[in-house]
């Protein structure tokens, strides 16, 4: 019995533990001071602040083209996730470039789709 509650304890000290990271990272902050987000919190996050599915898919494809997922990217004067020309997302959240990005294409193009058809055709949005 005592392991089996052992095991219970661990099991359920585990599952707060995801949670309490999930919910961390679901509001931009990394799990961990210093911890580079990965891919599935990151594309989480995205999908949260995308208004469907379908922008949800171009947003992403855009974010792969311009950054690999990684908001830590740099080129030039261009930084983050989506490799916008400002130096503010060079220490941004996820959420905060993310958020940031939206901003940009709803103002630009519309919506995400709109953005991605650009770039196709462009190589820049």
């Amino acid at each position: 019995m005592k392991q089996y509650l052992t095991h219970k304890w661990l099991t359920t000290a585990t599952a707060c533990l995801i949670l309490l990271v999930t919910a961390e990272v679901a509001e931009g902050k990394p799990a961990a001071v210093g911890a580079k987000p990965t891919k599935q919190e990151i594309l989480t996050q995205l999908r949260l602040m995308s208004l469907n599915h379908r922008e949800y898919l171009c947003n992403k494809e855009i974010m792969r083209k311009e950054s690999n997922y990684n908001p830590s990217a740099k080129n030039g004067s261009h930084y983050g996730l989506y490799q916008g020309r400002s130096q503010y997302l060079a220490t941004a959240t996820i959420t905060e470039q993310i958020n940031w990005y939206i901003e940009y294409i709803r103002a630009r193009y519309g919506d995400g789709c709109k953005a991605l058809q650009h770039h196709k055709k462009h190589n820049w949005y």
